[in-house]
């Protein structure tokens, strides 16, 4: 996370000091382009405006709930990270050396951008859930096969092989298809994280209706039009598109699909691994 700044009391060294800052906040946003920057108090008053600095890397896996959170309130401080304010915030700072100010946004905006100290207090690491039978039945019951017009036996089920040269296993099942083939919500649910990774290129992260599962699906080639963080999903809506983005081969499109059983599915990186082959192969489509 970034610094606070504030400026001098004194009116004409803070202006001088209000366009430093507005100098150095672009030349930050040049290094950290994921960054973006929370302003309060009065632009108009320099001594009475505060700068915060926000790297959205580095909040991506920050929970900013306290613990006695409601599910609700996990929502909207997710949906709040990399927001339309969020960006406008930032877009506000890249053209500031023309402009004697930032305008000011609401401390409520900042504190759902910027975790208070209580709040980073109460955070914890839960400890990692195994899902029952009954929760894996009720799974696969309500998946279906996430690549369009692909049947099970298709499949091939490749959860055990070895990645990494030998150091890990795949942990998911490789869908071959042809590179622009629909990829669809395997369940319904709602996006939890649009992401992109060096090994897994564009992906989606989303959770199923329970909130008690992850669904990750890797190496689009694309987003469908509209999608965002916190969409609701109806199974078999086209959410993306095969491709090979990430560490897939340039010349095998095709999903990566990855299940895991979730402590809480607003820590959307991680869970207890699930094999989808079974569950997927089982009923087909």
């Amino acid at each position: 996370m970034g610094n606070s700044l504030t400026h001098a009391a004194d009116p004409a060294r803070g202006r001088w000091r209000w366009r430093a800052t507005a100098t150095a906040l672009v030349a930050l946003l040049a290094i950290l382009p994921n960054a973006c920057v929370v302003v309060s108090g009065d632009a108009k008053d320099s001594s009475a405006t505060a700068v915060a600095v926000v790297d959205l890397d580095s909040a991506k896996r920050a929970d900013q709930a306290p613990a006695d959170s409601a599910a609700t309130a996990r929502v909207a401080l997710q949906l709040a990270r990399d927001s339309a304010t969020v960006q406008r915030m930032s877009d506000s700072v890249r053209k500031a050396m023309a402009m004697d100010s930032i305008p000011p946004i609401t401390s409520e905006e900042v504190a759902m951008v910027v975790p208070r100290i209580a709040d980073r207090s109460a955070r914890r690491d839960l400890a990692p859930v195994t899902a029952s039978p009954a929760e894996i039945t009720a799974l696969g019951a309500a998946l279906m096969i996430p690549v369009q017009g692909i049947p099970a036996s298709a499949l091939r089920d490749s959860y055990i092989e070895p990645r990494g040269g030998g150091t890990r296993s795949h942990q998911a099942i490789d869908i071959p298809a042809v590179r622009g083939t629909p990829v669809l919500s395997a369940t319904d649910g709602r996006v939890l994280r649009k992401y992109s990774s060096k090994d897994g290129g564009l992906m989606i992260y989303a959770a199923d209706a329970g909130e008690k599962f992850i669904l990750m699906y890797a190496h689009l080639d694309r987003y469908a039009d509209g999608l965002a963080d916190g969409l609701t999903l109806r199974k078999g809506e086209i959410i993306g598109y095969v491709g090979t983005t990430g560490n897939a081969p340039p010349n095998v499109p095709h999903l990566h699909f990855a299940l895991a059983r979730a402590a809480a599915v607003r820590d959307w990186w991680k869970g207890t691994p699930i094999n989808p082959f079974p569950l997927l192969a089982a009923h087909g489509r």
